[in-house]
């Protein structure tokens, strides 16, 4: 298959970046750069079982990341498997506003953590910060556990299985900025998503009702957890910054939204009154 061919079969898929995953899919599977693939040209014939497998199984919508088994997110890369969510540019704003507000020797808590992708990325650009990442399924938690290994961040960051939506730590414990991205997306919402979402953990994805409920907990039973001039960054969808800003009052604290990179409201951030 040469590129052109690889790029119109993906197309036909209904895949609309089909181009950039043609090259992507090349260079991964026929282990070149891209370099090498635009000197090569788009009808240069790369013979590989794996590769026309891999275009096979991408074209019946199954996700790229998932296909490739990594991904970059805040310049990083992460592994992934169908155990966690793929990392998503619209993320990449509460990792930015964490890292801005973490300050040098402070503590991160990263909840509903999946890959450990925000955990990894704040705690990465900070100067001597540590964390604790929070992650439900065993599966998941080893997986946060072994990207924050390979990123060189072991010995800053541990990774717990535990369940969000309860205490998990003792009262005196405090976090200087506490990190969510738990699933948000509505029941109803779910009938309506990309094919590629179906290979994702719906349980990552959605609470099964309105999507507030996790968001909920995590405000009621983690705020306790923020020191005084501590901060509450939670991502979620577009049209609940209102419900989770009402959320983050009925628990005594302030709330901000911030816009992700498509001008949606996709993350808010929350604090005691000053």
């Amino acid at each position: 298959m040469t590129l052109s061919e690889i790029a119109k079969k993906l197309s036909l898929a209904g895949i609309e970046d089909h181009g950039c995953e043609a090259a992507l899919l090349v260079c991964h599977f026929m282990n070149i750069s891209r370099a090498v693939l635009l000197a090569d040209g788009r009808t240069k014939d790369y013979s590989s079982p794996a590769l026309e497998k891999a275009v096979e199984k991408r074209c019946t919508r199954y996700p790229l990341q998932y296909i490739i088994g990594k991904w970059e997110f805040f310049g990083l890369e992460f592994e992934v498997n169908e155990n966690c969510l793929i990392p998503r540019p619209d993320t990449e704003i509460l990792c930015e506003e964490a890292i801005r507000l973490l300050k040098p020797n402070g503590k991160l808590l990263d909840l509903c953590t999946g890959s450990g992708c925000i955990a990894a990325a704040v705690l990465h650009a900070g100067k001597n910060t540590v964390g604790i990442a929070v992650e439900l399924y065993p599966e998941t938690a080893a997986l946060a556990e072994k990207n924050i290994k390979n990123l060189g961040l072991a010995d800053r960051c541990r990774v717990i299985t535990g369940d969000a939506c309860t205490d998990l730590f003792p009262d005196d414990e405090k976090f200087d900025v506490i990190t969510a991205n738990p699933p948000y997306v509505t029941a109803d919402e779910m009938n309506s998503l990309e094919p590629e979402l179906d290979a994702e953990p719906s349980h990552a994805l959605t609470d099964g009702g309105d999507g507030l409920s996790i968001i909920e907990a995590i405000v009621r039973i983690y705020s306790r957890h923020l020191v005084r001039d501590g901060v509450m960054l939670i991502e979620h969808g577009a049209s609940q910054a209102d419900a989770v800003k009402r959320i983050a009052e009925e628990n005594g604290l302030s709330c901000r939204c911030i816009k992700d990179y498509g001008g949606n409201d996709r993350c808010s951030v929350m604090e005691f009154g000053k």
